[in-house]
């Protein structure tokens, strides 16, 4: 068992019904011929799922921060139970994520090496076409199949509607609470060719039911692809620009840019962030700005303090960001420890005028802090997506890793529990809910508009 800590920041059912969600078992399957199917002795993997379990206990700071103690008990102990006979590598990987998505804590995280999920893509043959969900539906973001065109909605595959096909992924990926808006980001980054594959099984062929943009509703066979033949060549992720941009679009408007609040990333960009909204606000000011529009889609994080010194830039008085942290080695963190926790003073170049923040399900963590904070002081209009993060706060700091000595199996648990100093929510365990919900549709995906950004330039526009 590896332990290592690095500073970053799914009730109890039948055990036949967990093996159900966790053996694959549909029919035109194939066993991949890559070694992932070689069976591993049942008690290593129990020992293994003990030491997952292990690290769960001596390490999170809030397991039950989102179900009851004995909802989530009972469902760990039913997982314990299924390891009745020996499972391949991809079976208990698919048990561990089952039992870290029942956590509720999108901090938390079981995978498989990044070694073997690079042979695995290698070798495996996948779903062959690349899957884009807005809610519960699924659209072709791409295709090499002239008979499923892209903008094509699948509507089942081998007979199974992708509503109950997504609903069955959604139990496998973490998130904070019940939202679902990180969950389909993530499916939507490549992850639901491995995570179909890993819970039905490699298949010789796949019976596809698909509507095409027409409306004309069709069934087609494919056939699988390696993951290399998957990918859509002019599909925009964002991750290769800057990360801390400003323009300004119109009169007395801007538009600030922050695609993540990690110090480390911002330098490697040769930027500095304190440095950058100094310059930045005192632009605003020059330039007598009256609208901000702040995107912070794709923003998965990062420093706390940089969270909070972005806010002081938004308000007159003296604030407080984080209401109480807590770990199990400091069952109490005082106002006196970490600079989150004390009264923040307003920035000398705050922004007075109007703020509209953009959000998605990868607006997470630190991202998801700010907007709760802005939230609960009435300082912005949201637009967008749900945000992957918690309104109340997360559990994350620094992380614990563990690798389970039989499987290999890796193992990410947080250790300090962040409560943001926020109004009471609504909705208790939910994300910032969007002012003006806006989600792209599969026609903007492919003609690449931006609707959720044109909501917030004309609502920030000159009235």
């Amino acid at each position: 068992m590896l332990f290592s800590t690095t500073p970053i920041r799914w009730e109890g059912i039948l055990i036949a019904l967990i093996m159900l969600f966790i053996m694959t078992a549909a029919t035109g399957q194939v066993a991949p011929k890559t070694g992932f199917d070689q069976p591993l002795n049942a008690s290593l993997l129990r020992e293994d799922f003990l030491t997952f379990r292990k690290a769960l206990t001596e390490n999170h700071p809030d397991m039950y921060r989102y179900r009851s103690r004995e909802s989530l008990n009972r469902l760990l102990d039913s997982c314990e139970a299924a390891i009745e006979t020996p499972m391949n590598l991809i079976e208990f990987g698919n048990l561990i994520r089952f039992a870290v998505s029942a956590l509720e804590c999108g901090h938390t995280s079981g995978s498989l090496p990044g070694e073997v999920m690079e042979s695995y893509a290698a070798s495996v043959p996948m779903f062959p076409l690349k899957v884009w969900f807005a809610g519960d539906h699924a659209f072709v973001l791409c295709s090499r199949n002239e008979n499923v065109p892209a903008g094509a909605e699948i509507l089942s595959i081998d007979g199974e509607s992708m509503e109950q096909i997504h609903r069955k992924l959604l139990q496998y990926l973490p998130s904070d609470g019940p939202i679902q808006t990180k969950k389909n980001a993530t499916l939507n980054n490549d992850a639901f060719l491995f995570l179909y594959n890993f819970i039905y099984g490699p298949k010789t062929s796949y019976h596809v039911r698909v509507a095409t943009p027409e409306g004309h509703s069709r069934e087609v066979t494919l056939l699988p692809a390696h993951f290399e033949n998957t990918g859509c060549p002019a599909y925009k992720t964002g991750n290769d620009a800057r990360p801390l941009d400003v323009a300004y679009p119109g009169h007395a408007r801007a538009l600030l840019t922050i695609r993540t609040f990690s110090r480390q990333r911002i330098l490697n960009a040769g930027l500095d962030f304190p440095a950058f909204l100094e310059k930045t606000f005192a632009a605003l000011r020059q330039r007598q700005i009256q609208s901000l529009v702040i995107d912070l889609r794709g923003n998965g994080g990062g420093d706390d303090v940089y969270g909070a010194l972005l806010y002081s830039y938004l308000t007159d008085e003296p604030f407080h960001y984080f209401a109480a942290l807590r770990s199990l080695a400091k069952p109490v963190m005082t106002a006196d420890a970490p600079p989150g926790l004390a009264i923040q003073q307003p920035a000398g170049l705050h922004f007075q005028g109007k703020v509209y923040v953009l959000t998605d399900g990868r607006t997470f963590s630190t991202a998801a802090d700010f907007c709760a904070i802005a939230r609960s002081n009435a300082r912005a209009v949201f637009i967008g997506e749900e945000t992957g993060g918690s309104y109340e706060g997360n559990n994350s700091g620094g992380t614990v890793r563990v690798t389970l000595p039989h499987s290999g199996v890796l193992i990410a648990v947080p250790t300090i529990r962040y409560a943001n100093a926020v109004k009471p929510a609504n909705l208790p365990g939910r994300g910032i809910i969007p002012d003006y919900t806006v989600i792209p549709s599969i026609s903007d995906m492919l003609t690449e508009k931006d609707p959720q950004l044109q909501k917030a330039l004309e609502l920030s526009a000159d009235k």
